[in-house]
């Protein structure tokens, strides 16, 4: 049975890390390993880790920690030190950079006061700023248009510089956390690159924030801070308090003495003449302490528009790291069909007794031929450029109609298409009610996270009860033995009784219809 230690390491973004890191190494070596042995081995494995197979990411890591290598080194740890030690590097910096900046804005030598208009302007207002780009980078990347916003305003973002700094301290970057900077990882791991480089950049802020608020309570706490407002702007007294009642929106109820009254604004505003002047002189003795009331509104204004707002910043990007962390788990290369072979005994590929073709109402226009168990007229969707990989529409046509298949339409999804292409076009088969639906795959190229949830989403949109037929195209060579079981098992976890997997390239002699249910 699995450890409790697994199930709790499945907490640490740290950890997930790691394991990535260990996962592509191991698995990379393992390519070197019998096939046939490795089906027994994550045959045996899946028994033991049997509890856990509706949860392939702690069952992948499960059984990361049971078969990694000692001899394998220890990058995923190093990875995790380098990333860890960032963290506290962005963390120092972030302090720092907050005390000095708040230290330089609210500096008060006695002769004027600190001007509030310049202490917002500095310490608040750019919060929001950042905060909207932060809200633009978090948009999907797919939006060409914020993509290239986010990649044009990539030098305000400290995580980039983390980013940068990973490959300092990694002396093989294919084996340590630059591994996720490479670029034949980028379509599995830049999901998860984007949210770690956001998961700095909101350290910072945090820490930054943190550096502020304490500055200025310090200053408060230890000096007579005087502030005054002032701008060369043909602004009014009221027309400045409304807007500080404006800004102070988000703490007015709770906080109301962190609102500046209309008194205080009026009395308070300040002419840089000479040695400057206020705008009340002969109370100038009296405003001595109301001056430094200004600072519950400072300090709220940095909280509520900096601190408060990163603090949520930085749980989301820890959360999403972690989710794309996971997933980029079962993706790896050779990720798919490890879950495959440790599931494989839970799926049936025989069936208990013959079985017979399935075949449309009477009065179908299928074609049929004598090796055909299918009569078949539907869509055929062509999944990530396979169309491209067979030829022309001609020859996948003529083997289609071997199993008694004729396509109504071609299809494009996955590959270049975007999700929101991919829905479309199932809406649109939706609307139409096709008595069933054909997907042609690479058979070499194994069965990824988004093709299963791709499947998932023709069940949401069609329905449970209509033929789906998965047809493995092996391009000039017949559709390898071992391609096939991959499919078969991976596609077996759906669960899906009227989910079939053909072999396309056997067009010359009966293809047997296997269903790919449990």
């Amino acid at each position: 049975m699995p450890n409790k230690k697994t199930q709790q390491s499945s907490r640490s973004a740290g950890a997930l890390l790691a394991d990535l890191i260990d996962l592509s190494l191991v698995l990379d070596s393992d390519q070197e390993v019998d096939l046939e042995e490795r089906k027994r081995r994550d045959r045996a494995a899946g028994r033991r880790l049997e509890c856990w197979r509706n949860k392939p990411v702690a069952q992948v890591r499960a059984w990361l920690h049971e078969s990694r290598p000692k001899a394998a080194g220890n990058y995923g740890q190093q990875g995790v030190r380098v990333y860890h030690g960032l963290n506290v590097g962005l963390l120092v910096a972030g302090l720092l950079s907050g005390w000095g900046l708040a230290s330089a804005v609210l500096y008060y030598d006695g002769q004027q006061p600190i001007n509030i208009v310049n202490a917002v302007a500095v310490l608040v207002l750019p919060q929001i700023l950042l905060l909207l780009l932060w809200l633009v980078a978090a948009l999907p990347a797919r939006l060409s248009l914020f993509r290239q916003l986010g990649t044009g305003l990539g030098f305000l973002n400290p995580g980039r510089l983390a980013g940068h700094l990973v490959g300092v301290f990694t002396s093989k970057p294919e084996q340590g956390l630059a591994m996720l900077w490479q670029s034949d990882n980028a379509p599995i791991l830049g999901p998860a690159t984007r949210w770690l480089l956001s998961l700095w950049s909101q350290l910072f802020a945090v820490s930054f924030n943190i550096g502020v608020l304490v500055s200025a309570l310090f200053l408060v706490s230890f000096s007579d801070l005087a502030f005054a407002w002032s701008t060369t702007l043909v602004v009014t007294s009221e027309t400045f308090h409304q807007l500080l009642v404006t800004l102070s929106a988000p703490w007015s109820s709770l906080l109301p003495d962190a609102v500046p009254g209309a008194e205080l604004v009026a009395q308070s505003r300040y002419y840089r003449l000479d040695e400057g002047a206020l705008a009340d002189p002969a109370a100038t003795p009296e405003l001595a302490i109301a001056l430094g009331q200004w600072w519950p509104f400072l300090i709220a204004a940095v909280a509520f528009y900096g601190l408060l707002p990163r603090l949520l910043t930085l749980t989301i990007s820890w959360y999403r790291l972690r989710h794309h962390l996971g997933r980029a788990l079962c993706k790896l290369p050779g990720a798919p069909e490890l879950l495959a072979r440790m599931n494989s005994p839970l799926v049936s590929t025989a069936a208990a007794e013959p079985e017979h073709a399935f075949t449309l109402a009477p009065g179908s226009a299928a074609r049929n031929s004598a090796a055909a168990h299918y009569a078949l007229r539907c869509p055929v969707i062509d999944w990530s450029a396979a169309g491209s990989a067979a030829g022309d529409a001609g020859d996948v046509s003529s083997a289609l109609a071997a199993m008694g298949v004729e396509p109504l339409e071609f299809l494009r999804a996955g590959g270049r298409q975007t999700l929101e292409q991919d829905q479309q076009m199932l809406a649109a088969l939706a609307r139409d009610k096709p008595a069933a639906l054909a997907l042609l795959v690479k058979a070499w190229e194994p069965p990824m996270l988004d093709l299963l949830d791709f499947l998932r989403d023709i069940r949401q949109q069609l329905g449970e009860e209509k033929p789906l037929l998965v047809l493995l195209w092996g391009g000039a060579e017949q559709v390898s033995g071992a391609d096939r079981e991959t499919w078969q098992l991976t596609l077996g976890q759906l669960g899906d009784p009227n989910l079939h997997v053909e072999s396309l390239a056997l067009a010359s002699r009966a293809v047997e219809k296997k269903g790919a249910s449990q």
